[in-house]
């Protein structure tokens, strides 16, 4: 029932031969093999394999994948099968303490996950989703952090199933829960679901898979009749039919406000968010912003009590007002910072008024937690922000600028926790520079910060090699106060964007195998000295870019692969 009964015997790459640091890194884990029983989890392995890589898209991205195999044995043979979830009541000592009947559904086989976890980092560190291959004939499988199936008939589409869950967040589409015609599951409750292949709107306009819906395909293309009885209906439509931007400021009367575009109508105008206004002090509160998911945001800023406060806009109820989180005093200008590490969860970042680095966290189960909480002791210096990166779903990383003006990081992980504040080489920053940090790929972390002579530097961590020292960009300079913005278009390449000591708008480019380009101007663009470079990539062949004026209004630019670099436009509003 633990991990007492068993023991892991190592790992074994059956597959592929992409590089650990930027493949996708399938590891398979036995549960309920006996010492006796190893190759017959090899053989499922293989089977895995046989299924997966001629399963599309799989088929056409094989050479970007690289399975490994974990044999564990297992005391027992088998899972646990509680008569609770409709099971014969067997139980059997496994590793991973495999168990059908999970919510009293029998189908539904779970894990230890924790363990399983634990297991796959200590084998194979740069892996990218576990699943835990239960040696069991009854039908079941999970998926969540880590997917499970058992060996049942169909066992490899069962796999590649779960992987779904949990690789890409993806839901359910079968028409039950339990069984079918259970009560309570007639309806979805109120907003959009946050997973990418189920939705509830019909608008073709706004649709979040529009760009694959054919032009003559009816929206809604199907519709069950009587939603409290199964649909059996075979399809309407051929085997194979596939049935925004929103830009946040701080008014110069510290009013929040907010301006969206989409392809089909432009550019909307400014609208006040909901009474809001922000902390006026030092460089002023700025808003944060996080979509969970395509149909919902949160924001996030410091008000004037200098208190941090949220609000959230949804698709399918609008703008809800602003809330306090807490009673946390942070200091007065302060950047709140955010990370949704999936689509049911946030985790919330900035600094108290004494300079401690704060936490909290909400979860859609749960809602916020209870209280405000210090990072590990950490202190940032006066003016520094923390920013948080989410490489993997159950993993984070942080940075700041400490009372010693050297670059900081901690981190956490949900199988060890919270880990010390640690120094990144030797720099002298300035004390209100911002660390940016950009994960090209789960294993690799790019740091763009300013020395204390305004220099533009940068350092990188990868698992293999540990943390570089840190260099200059090109010669590049930034105006006081003004950040480094980095994007990563692509695992290979990045693009940084700042405001010079001349006030123009900078940029430069590094793409892999050579190196930085020269720092160039975007097109003719002047800021604000100390301003803040915005900048985004909605596809990979475009960037948008966004900063304030020298007359205080907003203006933004875009790039094309195709067409290069456009003129600065106006937003219009100081």
């Amino acid at each position: 029932m633990s991990t007492a009964d068993g023991s892991v015997l190592g790992s074994t790459q059956i597959s592929g031969s992409a590089p650990r640091n930027r493949a996708f890194n399938v590891v398979l884990l036995a549960d309920g093999f006996t010492a006796a029983q190893q190759n017959d989890f090899n053989n499922a392995c293989t089977a895995f394999i046989n299924a997966f890589l001629h399963t599309p898209p799989f088929d056409e991205l094989s050479p970007a994948i690289n399975v490994f195999r974990v044999n564990v044995t297992s005391t027992d043979s088998g899972a646990d099968d509680p008569v609770a979830g409709g099971g014969t009541g067997a139980t059997a000592r496994t590793y991973f303490d495999s168990t059908f009947g999970g919510n009293n559904i029998r189908r539904l086989l779970v894990c230890n996950n924790t363990t399983a976890l634990q297991v796959a980092a200590a084998q194979v560190p740069e892996f990218t989703v576990v699943l835990v291959v239960v040696n069991s004939t009854i039908y079941g499988g999970s998926g969540g952090g880590i997917g499970t199936y058992s060996l049942a008939a169909g066992a490899t589409e069962i796999a590649i199933h779960e992987m779904g869950h949990t690789a890409f967040g993806l839901a359910d589409e079968y028409p039950y829960y339990a069984g079918g015609n259970e009560t309570g599951h007639d309806h979805h409750p109120a907003g959009e679901p946050s997973e990418p292949n189920v939705t509830t709107n019909s608008d073709r306009n706004t649709l979040k898979w529009r760009w694959a819906v054919g032009s003559t395909t009816a929206i809604p293309t199907m519709s069950n009749p009587n939603c409290s009885q199964v649909d059996s209906r075979p399809s309407s439509v051929p085997t194979g039919t596939v049935g925004l931007f929103d830009v946040f400021a701080v008014a110069s009367d510290g009013r929040t406000m907010s301006n969206w575009w989409d392809q089909a109508s432009g550019w909307a105008g400014w609208f006040h968010v909901q009474g809001g206004i922000s902390s006026p002090s030092g460089s002023g509160s700025p808003i944060t912003s996080v979509a969970r998911y395509a149909g919902h945001l949160d924001l996030f800023t410091v008000g004037t009590d200098n208190r941090v406060y949220t609000a959230w806009w949804d698709t399918s109820s609008g703008w809800g007002g602003w809330i306090p989180l807490g009673d946390l005093r942070c200091r007065a200008g302060s950047t709140v910072n955010v990370v949704s590490r999936y689509s049911d969860h946030l985790d919330v970042f900035t600094t108290a008024s004494d300079g401690r680095i704060m936490s909290t966290w909400w979860d859609a189960r749960t809602g916020w937690a209870t209280s405000w909480f210090q990072v590990q002791g950490g202190i940032a210096a006066p003016g520094a922000t923390v920013t948080a990166i989410a490489r993997y779903p159950f993993h984070l990383d942080l940075f700041t600028v400490g009372t010693d003006n050297r670059v900081y990081s901690c981190w956490w992980d949900e199988r060890s926790g919270w880990h010390g504040w640690f120094t990144i080489a030797n720099l002298q920053c300035r004390p209100d520079s911002t660390v940016n940090v950009m994960a090209r790929f789960p294993d690799q972390l790019d740091l763009f910060t300013t020395a204390s002579n305004g220099a533009i530097m940068s350092a990188f961590w990868n698992a293999r090699t540990g943390w570089s020292n840190w260099f200059q960009i090109s010669g590049g300079i930034a105006s006081p106060g003004s950040p480094v913005t980095a994007i990563a278009r692509y695992s290979n390449h990045l693009d940084l964007f700042t405001i010079g000591t001349d006030n123009r708008i900078y940029s430069t480019w590094w793409h892999e195998g050579g190196s930085w380009a020269p720092w160039f101007n975007v097109s003719g663009g002047i800021g604000q000295s100390g301003g803040q470079v915005g900048a985004i990539s909605r596809f990979t062949e475009h960037i948008d870019l966004f900063t304030t004026g020298t007359d205080g209004s907003i203006f933004s630019t875009w790039w094309d692969g195709a067409g290069g670099w456009a003129e600065w436009f106006r937003l219009g509003v100081t």
